[in-house]
Order: structure tokens, then sequence, then C-alpha cells
């Protein structure tokens, strides 16, 4: 199995997308996620990388049904997300799409776009804490 995400500061966990997931690895993806939530303690995602991989339609389709089915857990285990862009014009880009993608009610989870690790990690304890951090 591929380590595609980083779960060893517990319960900071760390997802770098790659810019590309090849088919035949697709659901080594969603089995790494599906190991997170059969935890079922609290965590605080953190991702950097590519927004979405490029030429990825077998993960897209996995990721899209996996985020329906697992809803409720995520809703449960999961006290946000939040994505490392170190740059600026980037991360105002994301943060526009993070913004509808949170105003559509369709995020399980808080989501916010920050520039640094170090940034993410105090706004994942503030998260942890039950704060709100927003």
């Amino acid at each position: 199995m591929l380590n595609v995400i980083d779960s060893s500061h517990w319960p900071l966990v760390h997802y770098v997308m790659p810019e590309r997931v090849e088919d035949e690895v697709a659901g080594e993806h969603i089995a790494a996620l599906n190991a997170i939530l059969t935890r079922q303690q609290p965590f605080v995602l953190i991702f950097s990388g590519v927004e979405q991989p490029k030429d990825s339609p077998q993960f897209m389709r996995l990721m899209r049904a996996w985020s329906v089915n697992t809803r409720a857990e995520q809703q449960r285990w999961c006290k946000g997300a939040v994505r490392v862009e170190p740059d600026a014009a980037k991360r105002r880009s994301l943060w526009r799409k993070a913004l509808r993608y949170v105003q559509s009610r369709a995020a399980p989870y808080p989501y916010q776009v920050v520039a640094s690790d170090e940034e993410a990690q105090r706004l994942a304890h503030r998260w942890l804490a039950g704060s709100d951090g927003q």
C-alpha cells in the first residue's frame, strides 16, 4: 500500500495531494482515508500539494463517492481541514473556492487556507480544543 497519508503526528493528518493519481492506486488513497475514519477519534486534515490531481478520473470518482458515503463519519471525527499554500495569489484563489464550498453547506467540517505549516498547526489545535478557529 502507498504511504499517501501521514498520520504519524496524530491527530494531525497530513495529505500531500499528488499531481496525478494513477487509476491502479486510486483505491489506495481512499483506503488510507478510510483507515483514518475507522480510528473513530477526532483529527484534523492538513492538505498541501496540488488542489486536485490532473488526469485522475478514477480517483475523482472514488473520492466523490467516498465523500458522500462517509459524510456522517467525517462530520463526527474530522474537526476541520486546512490547506497550506505559501503563494499569496494561489492562496486567495483557493480561499475563494473554499468559501463557496463552505457556504454551500456541502462541507462536512470547517475548511480554511493558510500560508504556512505553522499556521495550519495552530488552527488545527484550536479546532481540536473545541474552538471553531474561524
